[in-house]
């Protein structure tokens, strides 16, 4: 059985139009993860702001990009092990990690907005190449100052 974990962004203030990532998931090496679920809400107060941009994506993790905080990925399930994987969340604007290929795309309300996503098995995201260091994380683009919260919830190994 593998083992489960989690990471969550706390609560990220998003200004202005550019793209920001609130979480992202960055897999040891041979030692690739597995997206079981993730989320994203807004506590948007206006009700006339347009939908954010909210992006799943792979990284390459070729450029490393501004982090705000690295917090350990907290083991949820599976049998007791030490977690590989490293997170960042709150990443400086702008200085996204890279090359990012996009798994999805969706509007999500910023109005009291909420999006969650359970995947179904055998269909879940994976890093890549299980050799080398990549990631999976979340991107917003918002149009309105907002709050935003995002998790993530994965399996290693």
């Amino acid at each position: 059985m593998s083992a489960r974990y989690r990471i969550v962004s706390g609560v990220v203030v998003l200004t202005g139009t550019s793209p920001r990532v609130l979480a992202n998931i960055i897999a040891a090496a041979n030692a690739p993860i597995r997206l079981i679920e993730w989320g994203i809400s807004f506590d948007g107060v206006t009700a006339t702001a347009v939908p954010a941009l909210v992006e799943l994506a792979n990284s390459t993790q070729a450029g490393a990009g501004t982090v705000g905080s690295s917090p350990t990925p907290v083991q949820i399930g599976g049998r007791d092990r030490t977690v590989q994987a490293a997170a960042g969340v709150a990443y400086t604007t702008g200085a996204d990690p890279s090359v990012l290929t996009n798994i999805q795309e969706l509007y999500v309300p910023q109005f009291m907005g909420i999006f969650v996503q359970q995947f179904p098995l055998g269909r879940e995201p994976e890093t890549l190449v299980a050799a080398s260091t990549e990631g999976i994380l979340i991107r917003v683009t918002p149009t309105a100052t907002v709050n935003a919260r995002a998790w993530m919830i994965f399996e290693e190994g």
